[in-house]
């Protein structure tokens, strides 16, 4: 109870600092919502012409768009520091916070808030009732399947951003990995097959960010809740597991370089 207790307090420090400067702040988060909003606008020009993709129509596309976006930027405002882990890790910054008693992850996680997701999670609340999301059981649903996919999204950046535990400094190839999640996720994962498939759901896990919750959404059931849900712990443990598996590596000095 603690831990989370110093987790709220930091967050809301590091949500203070993002948007302590008003004007950059609007600003970025209009941006942003305004980025969401063309990439819907190209997909319902898309579908004007064709009436669905693999049986999804626009309405759809809305609510796997709420539910991305909101999760993306869920993970932006809450967990943020795990963006910056590979240039701590790099940069041997991970000293001051293994000094701290408090759970190291969390602490890391809730150390930096970014102002652009904002503007995800309010596309995210745009999006819904475009989605056809109108029903308490239908918005409590949306609500976890977003919940789930900051989790898992958080879990991507955490595995990405360990990296250089043991490769070194890649963070070029990191950014460019959790950002292809993102993107993989605005697409409906049922239009690949085999193999391709796979790799969605486990490698690249859009599917289970996007896919999974639109489908429990739209036909439910609670063994896709339970699935949703135990996917989405499972993909956190193990990211977890990767982060302190690494930093093993990392506490026999200063500096990342420092260890052979």
């Amino acid at each position: 109870m603690n831990t989370l207790f110093f987790y709220l307090s930091l967050l809301k420090t590091s949500i203070k600092a993002s948007v302590s400067n008003r004007v950059a702040f609007l600003i970025e988060t209009g941006l942003m919502i305004a980025n969401n909003l063309i990439f819907v606008a190209i997909w319902w020009i898309f579908f004007l012409e064709f009436q669905d993709v693999a049986g999804w129509n626009f309405t759809d596309m809305a609510l796997l768009v709420a539910i991305g976006s909101g999760g993306y930027g869920l993970m932006q405002v809450c967990f943020g520091g795990t963006r910056t882990l590979s240039h701590m890790i790099v940069g041997g910054d991970l000293d001051p916070f293994m000094t701290q008693p408090k759970n190291l992850l969390l602490h890391i996680a809730g150390s930096k808030s970014f102002a652009k997701g904002w503007g995800h999670l309010m596309t995210a609340a745009i999006m819904l009732p475009i989605g056809g999301i109108a029903e308490l059981s239908s918005i409590l649903l949306a609500i976890v399947g977003v919940v789930c996919g900051g989790l898992i999204f958080t879990a991507v950046n955490i595995v990405a951003n360990c990296m250089p535990f043991w490769v070194g400094p890649v963070e070029g190839v990191v950014k460019k990995y959790c950002d292809a999640v993102y993107l993989f996720a605005l697409y409906p994962t049922h239009i690949y097959s085999g193999f391709l498939q796979i790799v969605m759901f486990t490698l690249i896990p859009a599917g289970v960010i996007g896919f999974l919750p639109v489908d429990l959404i739209r036909t439910f059931s609670w063994i896709k809740l339970l699935i949703l849900i135990g996917s989405s712990l499972a993909f956190f443990a193990i990211a977890s597991a990767v982060f302190y598996a690494g930093l093993r590596r990392y506490e026999s000095g200063n500096q990342f370089g420092l260890r052979s």
